[in-house]
């Protein structure tokens, strides 16, 4: 996405900047794609640290107390890829939920005013309803990333498919009901990735039998 975030601040210094973020807490969605650039000036020229702070989380910190880190690296976010207009019309947590859509859709939001952005909205069941962006609720929007982030089962390979129960299966039998030791998958550029997570440490052993009983047949350890 093109760089949105305002030059005029350019010469500003820390104070100036902070004055302004302080002021711009009353000023809505606008105040907030301004704080947003000023974060941003503060982030880029390195005007804490030249004030002897760590860093601009540090000084924020510090000194912005009503604004979380979380919510200034939104705002920054925002600011750097939309327009205040844009801000001002959709609000910032929309248009941050639209750039991780638009980044798990591998699409470009539309230019300028990004309301004509079509998004795929979850329904009932398997269904998705085509909905512009500006239409959307914050909901919507939220349900529509996830299911652009869901691994897609029916894009695996029946074989792989076949291949993954067999291992989960071999995982049923090597770990006592109740245990928290996962295997996940997920399907990306047509290949299919596995991630395994809650494997205690003493039981890496027990870990290792069952991959490798998910190559060969092998005998089953009990999971007493």
């Amino acid at each position: 996405m093109e760089t949105k975030a305002s030059s005029r601040f350019s010469g500003w210094t820390l104070e100036q900047a902070l004055d302004s973020i302080v002021a711009q807490l009353k000023e809505g969605n606008a105040g907030h794609y301004t704080i947003g650039c000023l974060y941003n000036h503060i982030v880029d020229n390195k005007l804490a640290e030249e004030k002897g702070y760590e860093s601009a989380q540090a000084y924020f910190s510090q000194h912005v107390q009503e604004l979380s880190q979380s919510t200034l690296t939104r705002y920054g976010v925002v600011a750097r890829e939309f327009t205040e207009e844009a801000c001002r019309a959709h609000g910032v947590m929309k248009l941050h939920t639209l750039r991780a859509y638009a980044n798990a859709a591998d699409l470009q939001p539309t230019a300028g005013d990004p309301g004509l952005t079509p998004i795929d909205v979850p329904q009932e069941g398997e269904a998705v309803k085509q909905k512009p962006f500006t239409e959307c609720s914050l909901e919507e929007l939220r349900q529509a990333v996830k299911h652009k982030r869901k691994p897609s089962q029916a894009t695996m390979p029946a074989t792989d498919a076949a291949r993954v129960q067999f291992m989960r299966d071999c995982f049923s039998r090597h770990f006592a009901k109740g245990a928290r030791v996962e295997l996940k998958t997920s399907v990306q550029r047509g290949k299919t990735h596995l991630t395994i997570q809650g494997v205690p440490l003493e039981d890496v052993e027990r870990l290792m039998e069952a991959l490798l009983e998910g190559f060969q047949p092998q005998l089953v350890r009990s999971t007493g």
